[in-house]
């Protein structure tokens, strides 16, 4: 006969569609959630509770106890949790008091310890309510006396209300209205006074503001559940369907007057200082051309950070491998197996290029299908380079080719 649970039989299900997965597990594959929600209901049946310190998370509180005793690992935890007569968990109706079932638990947690998993670990202000986190971004602004948003306090979350336009904050969509202030300078800021983020612009004063922000909306333009019942309680209004309004993509000049001063570079932004053409203007590289995301009549830098996400969370993505060119004029993709021209865009047909931090080895430019000022229509082409390094020099290289575009690093 044997023993078995339904819970360890979902574990299992969730642990091999992970481990079909190409690459790593990052925060945004919609099959970690299933996994972390198995995982916290087999830590909290048969939990027995007693006065009324207990509440969503108190296996957490639970396990602090335990691990007190029962010394660091989930190992250690779970023997000791089997064993100790005084725990808190029932022996008939629990896993972890059960031998045959906690071993099975084992077996299938040494599975889990086998998938490469790479999580934003900073993305924990939610953690406490649910499992489906919304995107954390981390930016970079220029030294300035303020960003120009304001900002209510709820339920100990700093929510952005308005953004000023023209403001260092508004730049390029960077924040909106319904995102939530989490990190400043490294400082979590959940459940911290309002005025501590004066405290730290006085105390950081000169130097580049170090900011995160917990995204009110998905890249379609969807509120995120548990962020829309902060919004109700400030009585914030967004729109929760995508508007697809058209706007002329900006290019800026990363050179002359419009440069930014030195001590708001990125060393990626250096571009003057990484001659990558060779004599004849050409530059050519062997990458991984990734595929193309449709970005509709929004050409704006910042869609390259969906873009990217939404290519190399998509496991039926095709992938070739290609030369990427650039010349003095254009930008020319061909298959590397037999030297097919894949595409070919002009410069004046590119509205920006870029790359997410948290996928460095990755990098895209948004093209359009006309001279980028006349585009109705833009897509976004994303490629993959053996290192980030490499990202970085090609990246170069296309600034360099056209010497106006925007910059997302």
């Amino acid at each position: 006969m044997s023993v078995s649970h339904p819970l360890l039989k979902l574990l299992k299900v969730s642990v091999l569609e992970l481990h079909r997965e190409v690459g790593c597990i990052r925060d945004s594959n919609l099959k970690l959630h299933p996994l972390c929600q198995i995982l916290e209901d087999i830590f909290r049946l048969g939990l027995l509770r007693s006065g009324s310190w207990f509440n969503k998370t108190d296996y957490w509180n639970v396990f602090i106890k335990l691990l007190q005793r029962a010394g660091p690992g989930v190992y250690h935890l779970l023997d000791f949790a089997k064993d100790c007569k005084k725990t808190h968990y029932d022996p008939n109706s629990s896993i972890l008091r059960n031998d045959i079932l906690t071993e099975i638990f084992l077996s299938l947690l040494e599975e889990v310890h086998r998938i490469t998993f790479r999580l934003n670990l900073k993305n924990a202000s939610f953690l406490d309510e649910t499992w489906e986190l919304a995107e954390l971004r981390d930016h970079e602004f220029v030294p300035c006396d303020v960003l120009g948003i304001q900002f209510q306090s709820v339920d100990g979350h700093l929510i952005v209300t308005d953004v000023e336009r023209g403001s260092v904050a508004a730049e390029d969509g960077k924040v909106q209205a319904g995102d939530i202030l989490d990190e400043m300078f490294g400082h979590c800021l959940k459940g911290a006074r309002k005025s501590k983020v004066k405290e730290l612009f006085q105390l950081y004063k000169g130097i580049p503001v170090y900011a995160s922000f917990i995204k009110a909306k998905d890249s379609y333009g969807h509120i995120h559940r548990h962020v829309s019942k902060l919004l109700r309680k400030a009585d914030i209004v967004l729109p929760s369907t995508p508007q697809h309004k058209q706007r002329e993509p900006k290019r800026q000049s990363q050179t002359g007057n419009n440069r930014k001063p030195i001590h708001a570079l990125l060393p990626e932004e250096e571009i003057d200082e990484i001659p990558v053409h060779g004599p004849d203007g050409k530059a050519a590289y062997q990458v991984i051309y990734r595929g193309m995301y449709v970005l509709k009549g929004d050409g704006r830098v910042d869609r390259i950070h969906d873009a990217v996400g939404a290519i190399v969370n998509n496991p039926e993505q095709k992938e070739e491998v290609a030369t990427i060119s650039t010349t003095e004029t254009c930008i020319i993709t061909t298959r590397k197996s037999d030297g097919k021209k894949l595409m070919e865009h002009s410069y004046t047909e590119v509205s920006a290029c870029g790359r997410r931090t948290d996928y460095m080895t990755y990098f895209a430019y948004i093209a359009g299908d006309t001279t980028c000022n006349l585009a109705k229509n833009f897509q976004c082409h994303v490629f993959e380079s053996a290192t980030a390094e490499e990202a970085k020099i090609i990246l170069c290289s296309i600034a360099q080719g056209f010497e106006r575009t925007q910059w997302f690093l």
